[in-house]
């Protein structure tokens, strides 16, 4: 998925975990990341969001994003590491939904910079196995 991505994959992400339904993508937050204030920008933190979700949902094949809501919750520093997680809590037939939630330490609530929700479709046909 990663390799056949040419605008995420001039990005810093590197894929930490992938299972059925679930993934976590980390991003380092360097020059090309950031905004005109001096922190990173909110497009970046959106593709990292984008990506942890299509590699969550990745187990039956390529999913498209057909929605998404993201909200941003605190800016994030040149030089941090962003942890990205995605968890699937829905699907039915080729569609699935998705938590996602970026945050500079994992398990620490107040380290949050942006969750939200993302919606998608398989491309393939329904039967390939992991359906929930």
């Amino acid at each position: 998925m990663f390799s056949r991505n040419a605008f995420s994959g001039t990005m810093p992400l590197c894929l930490v975990e992938a299972e059925v339904g679930r993934a976590v993508i980390t991003m380092e937050v360097g020059p090309a990341q950031m905004n005109g204030h001096g922190t990173c920008h909110g497009g970046a933190l959106w593709t990292l969001a984008d990506m942890v979700f299509g590699a969550a949902g990745y187990y039956d094949g390529t999913i498209l994003t057909t929605g998404s809501d993201l909200t941003f919750i605190r800016p994030v520093p040149g030089g941090a590491t962003i942890h990205a997680s995605a968890a699937q809590i829905s699907r039915r037939g080729l569609s699935g939904i998705f938590t996602v939630v970026l945050t500079l330490d994992p398990g620490n609530p107040d380290a949050v910079v942006a969750a939200g929700t993302f919606s998608g479709r398989w491309l393939r046909s329904e039967g390939r196995g992991g359906g929930n």
